[in-house]
């Protein structure tokens, strides 16, 4: 139209037109392809244009914020507990009989926390309206006394349309003694995010936001969004009327900042969190603070996601390509981009970006299957070359198990084509480089990924090449194991012999895979570090036990009580229980470990004896070493030379094992026989089940505390709990529960019938002199009751 408008004028002016130069005439050998790159590119530009629109009007923002919450619920985790909410709730007002707290109270409260060290404390309230002249003069010099460290909100004036919302500011008095702190939030659309302004202007006066203010944020001013993957309930809270009576400690208190806010029923100060729901204001600016102390909030909006779509869309219509295969790599890369970036705090918007690919995508397929033969490709097609990010690399070692043992079977010239098959392989699915052959180890090199995507990438990769030696080459022997260095510091040479050592313990042990990263190396220095002390505890028969006790629910009685592992070598930390035991079977000297124990409980067990003759001492010990004879032996002499009367003593079993019945049944017969009894220990968990009510003839059934502690708030688990006690009584046996701590789940078993129970309701795991005046108060306790 400007073309033919242009000419008009000209040729009204008489002046002839521009005679545009001659096109190069069209190639008829490329006449297809350039065909089909015209058409590509009006989709291009459609797409392109459909994508600025709906990017202009704000149209995906609902599902912009619903992808920002999914990806917000995958990252979810707990805040940090540095910042405390304080509070008004219907608890502090029942108590106080006042519909709001008084400037009396306030100054209370202010003492109360600057006692216990409360670094800062902001009231999410403006203090704006007078109350009686004592209690304004009142809170007026608290403020002064305690200035630097109170904060007091404030609300900016606001413009809706038509109408104005006056600025709220608290009284001149408070103002003069103490800083404000913007309480400005605002809700998008749907309620699915939050934003808060860092700083808002006040009469050409900067006043910080309350969530600035909590986090000590001094970057520029950004209205940010509140990071949704912090759980919120996972924020210390209290209750006002706790704090201002002194209920809570100071040790829950100092060091922290704290946030005064509104908390009771009809509360106007709420806003719909999209996973929490209602949720006070308060909670907002806390997860706000969070949000910047994780890093500024960088917003990139839709200009990144769109330019990249519209350079992949450009490039997919200039390229002869019978799919859409690059765009919908991108589609994937930009949610998976989002995730990462979120990890560093920068929100990129890529709805605008998606749409537009999708619409290509679309249009692209149309023209493919349209203008190519369907069994034929007859357009040269060639995947898409990402960019690799510089030198970074991960370091990739692949051993062959028992290649030695194949060579004397395979020819070498099928052991070349088995090496040059596992190549493919390896080069198949990533981006691998130049592929290293070591005796029996492959290396290559890869571009660095981060750890969710390593791990996955290397689980995938193991099990795709143990297929391929499986079925391919028919082999079951040689099961492959990676090894992966991501230690990006060090030198080459070294990362491979790293690489090379990870395979070694992966083939070892048994793994797929192992990653040598840091958290591996530490994770193996605490390894070496338990099996140390754990070697030097068995050599010196130093391992440190306690017991819980066992309480009958019917009476009250102290029946018996469970060895426990409980020991601090060398004077420092504890050492895991469970790390212990999984070291002692690392270096099988599980069952030297399960003496040294047996040792120490059985010699302090006589004196719990001497106090009750009744007194039941219980021993963990492997289910699978029922079936050591030399084992047993052991115990029986140790029990022999101790004196320990057999009766008392009952071994539970845990496992997570199958058992084969033919190797343990004689020895169960002679522990019976001598009048042992056994246990069985995490009924329901692992292999713990109904097989085990078969196969081992026990006394007592011990209830999983997983099923005990969820009984208040599962009537699955109750239902459990029930059925279990039942089974077990029509069995004969006694029933114990553990994990019991509270009255009210103790309550409830007595009324199911359990016997006994043990857990942090009646006493943790303590000494044994604590353990026999412990059992002394109990009987007190008892007699007097009856």
């Amino acid at each position: 139209m400007l073309a033919s408008l242009k000419d008009y004028l000209q040729r009204r002016r008489g002046l002839a037109p521009r005679v545009p130069p001659a096109m190069p005439p069209e190639n008829p050998l490329k006449s297809g392809e350039s065909l089909i790159r015209r058409k590509r590119l009006k989709v291009a530009i459609f797409a392109i244009m459909l994508g600025l629109v709906s990017a202009a009007i704000s149209l995906p923002l609902p599902a912009e914020d619903g992808f920002r919450l999914l990806r917000a619920q995958l990252r979810m985790h707990p805040v940090p507990q540095d910042i405390a909410f304080i509070g008004i709730d219907d608890k502090t007002l029942n108590e106080l009989g006042l519909p709001f707290p008084t400037r009396k109270e306030e100054s209370e409260l202010i003492d109360r926390l600057a006692a216990a060290g409360v670094d800062k404390i902001v009231f999410d309230r403006a203090q704006a309206d007078p109350e009686t002249p004592q209690t304004d003069a009142q809170f007026a010099r608290t403020l002064e006394r305690h200035k630097g460290k109170v904060w007091i909100g404030m609300m900016p004036d606001h413009k809706f349309g038509q109408s104005v919302n006056d600025e709220i500011l608290p009284l001149k008095a408070f103002r003069d003694r103490a800083p404000m702190a913007s309480m400005e939030a605002f809700s998008a659309p749907w309620a699915l995010t939050v934003r808060i302004p860092t700083q808002v202007d006040l009469d050409g006066t900067v006043v910080p936001g309350i969530a600035a203010v909590l986090a000590d944020y001094k970057g520029p001013s950004i209205l940010f969004r509140v990071d949704s993957a912090l759980a919120i309930d996972t924020v210390p809270a209290y209750s006002y009327i706790d704090v201002l009576r002194g209920r809570v400690g100071k040790d829950q208190l100092a060091g922290k900042s704290v946030i005064v806010g509104q908390a009771f029923t009809g509360s106007p100060d709420f806003y719909r969190h999209p996973i929490y729901g209602k949720t006070y204001g308060a909670y907002f600016h806390i997860v706000g603070a969070q949000t910047l102390r994780e890093g500024t909030p960088v917003n990139l909006g839709w200009y990144p996601a769109l330019l990249i779509a519209t350079l992949a869309i450009l490039a997919q219509a200039l390229r002869p390509s019978r799919t859409a295969g690059s765009l919908l790599t991108i589609a994937l890369l930009l949610p998976a981009a989002t995730l990462l970036l979120d990890e560093a705090n920068i929100d990129l918007d890529i709805m605008s970006a998606l749409l537009a690919m999708g619409a290509a995508a679309i249009g692209f397929r149309r023209i493919s299957k349209k203008y190519y033969n369907a069994e034929v490709n007859a357009m040269t097609t060639s995947a898409l070359g990402l960019d690799k990010a510089g030198a970074e690399i991960d370091v990739y070692a692949l051993k062959i198990a028992n290649l030695a043992e194949m060579s004397e079977e395979w020819s070498a010239r099928e052991i070349g084509e088995f090496v040059n098959t596992l190549i493919t392989y390896v080069k198949g699915p990533g981006e691998a480089g130049d592929v290293a052959f070591e005796r029996d180890v492959l290396v290559w090199f890869a571009p660095r990924m981060d750890a969710v995507s390593l791990e996955r990438h290397a689980d995938g990769l193991a099990l795709m090449l143990k297929t391929a030696i499986s079925y391919d080459w028919q082999s079951a022997t040689s099961a492959p194991a990676l090894g992966i260095d991501t230690n990006h510091d060090l030198p080459v040479g070294q990362r491979i012999k790293k690489a090379m050592q990870a395979a070694d313990e992966a083939a070892t042990r048994g793994a797929r895979f192992i990653i040598n990263d840091a958290a591996y190396l530490e994770a193996r220095n605490n390894r070496l570090e338990v099996i140390r002390v754990l070697e030097k505890g068995l050599r010196e028969r130093k391992i440190g036990v306690a017991y819980q006790p066992k309480v009958d629910l019917a009476s009250g009685r102290i029946t018996g009580a469970e060895t426990l592992i409980r020991w601090r070598p060398e004077g420092g930390g504890a050492v895991n229980p469970q790390e212990l035991v999984l070291a002692a079977e690392a270096i099988d000297r599980i069952n030297e470990l399960t003496m040294v124990v047996m040792e120490t409980a059985l010699t302090e067990g006589m004196e719990a004896i001497a106090l009750d003759p009744d007194f039941k001492l219980a021993v963990n010990m492997s289910a699978k070493s029922l079936s050591d004879t030399h084992l047993l032996f052991d115990i029986m002499t140790m029990i022999g030379r101790i004196g320990f009367p057999t009766e008392n003593l009952t071994l539970e079993l845990t496992e997570t094992a199958k058992l084969e019945d033919k190797l343990i049944a004689p020895q169960v017969a002679a522990l019976k026989q001598r009048g042992i009894g056994l246990s069985i220990d995490d009924f329901g968990t692992g292999h713990s089940n109904l097989e085990y009510l078969e196969k081992l003839p026990s006394s007592e059934l011990k209830i999983d505390k997983k099923f005990v502690q969820q009984m208040a708030s599962s009537e699955e688990s109750r239902a459990v709990v029930r059925a279990t006690i039942e089974i077990a009584h029509s069995l004969g046996k006694v029933v114990v529960a553990e994990g019991v701590e509270t009255q009210a789940v103790a309550d409830s078993l007595r009324d199911m019938g359990c016997d006994q129970a043990q857990g942090f309701l009646f006493s943790r795991a303590i000494a044994m002199p604590e353990l026999l005046v412990l059992m002394g108060r109990r009987e007190e306790r008892r007699r007097d009751h009856s």
